[in-house]
This record gives structure tokens, sequence and C-alpha cells, in this order.
């Protein structure tokens, strides 16, 4: 009796199996299969002022993520919540004074947010953030030192003693730690960065 295939046809169905296999995890890798894929940009969609904060007991953030839920009423009427392992940061901890939400968004769901302290004078018109590290889409987003990346508006101001001849210039003479950054908080947008 003849044999169904050859050895040589077996081994080549075998190669094939096995580039397969290497493929298909290549590609889980590449699309969020394995637990340690590289998280996702933080980008500031919405910046708002906080009128209230509703939280679950429960509520703090873990090794970078939510436990519990809350919502957050903004200074515009918006209510929006917080979920269960959501990314996420908080340095203020003063609700009952107001804090400034920075958040990524996904049509209404938050996937990353920042609670921040408003500035004690201009905490409803500017907030001072870390300094400006990179540009990106032609001068339109700006990298922060901390990752969040910002818009930036059209002529950003600088302001120094040392004479820039553009932000790019002023990006490479006082990153990743000599400036800082003031988003203002009408326009949702970088208009000013500062020396120090």
């Amino acid at each position: 009796m003849k044999s169904f295939l050859s050895l040589r046809s077996w081994a080549a169905l075998g190669s094939l199996a096995a580039a397969f296999v290497v493929l298909l995890g290549a590609f889980m890798l590449l699309c969020g299969g394995s637990s340690s894929a590289v998280p996702s940009p933080m980008n500031v969609e919405l910046v708002a002022v906080t009128e209230s904060i509703t939280a679950s007991d429960n509520w703090a953030i873990v090794a970078g993520k939510t436990t519990g839920e809350a919502t957050i009423t903004l200074d515009d009427g918006r209510a929006v919540t917080v979920f269960d392992q959501t990314r996420g940061e908080i340095t203020c901890t003063d609700y009952a004074n107001g804090c400034v939400m920075l958040a990524d968004t996904l049509g209404e769901a938050v996937v990353w947010f920042a609670l921040v302290p408003k500035d004690p004078e201009d905490g409803d018109v500017r907030l001072a953030l870390p300094a400006l590290v990179d540009m990106r889409d032609g001068g339109d987003l700006g990298v922060l030192q901390n990752g969040w990346v910002v818009r930036l508006t059209v002529g950003v101001k600088r302001t120094c003693d040392t004479e820039t001849t553009s932000l790019r210039d002023f990006i490479n003479k006082f990153s990743p730690d000599r400036s800082t950054t003031i988003l203002d908080l009408i326009t949702d947008e970088v208009t000013e960065v500062i020396c120090s």
C-alpha cells in the first residue's frame, strides 16, 4: 500500500504550521494579546474644572488604575463617570475647592484621566503643567515631560530672559525640567511656556 503523503510533504506541512503559529503569536503581541502591552498615549482631549466628585467608598488609584467608580461634575454642566479599572492619576485631594480634570475619552467613556489641583491664583483660567519636551503633528500637539499629549495654540508665547528662535529651540534649551507649560482652561490649549 502506498503511503498517503511522502516524508517531504509532511515536512512541508509541518513548516507551514510552525510559520502560522509564529505569525499568530506576533499578531497577538502587537494587537494587545499580551498583558505587557505598551499603554496608549495619554492624550488630553477633555479639560475642565470640577464642580463636584461623587465617588464610591473604595474609589482610589491602585497601580495606576481606579478601584471603584466616581461621577465627576464639570464646570460646563457635564457629568463624567470614571469606571473601575480606568487608568488615571490623582494629585488633587481637595475636592471641595475643585480640581482640574484632564482626560482622554472615547465617546462618553474615559480611557485615561488625571485630577490635578487648581492654581491658587488663576485656578479657573490657567493651569501650570510640566515642561514641554517634544512636538507632534506639525506643531499642533505637544508632549509634556510626564507623557501627556496636549494641544498647542498657534504661536505659543515663550517667556524667558534667554532668547529663543522658535518653540522647538525653546524645547531643546529648556526641556525636560527647566520650564513650565501653561494650559489655558478656556481654549484647552497650551498658550505659553516659561523657562525657570
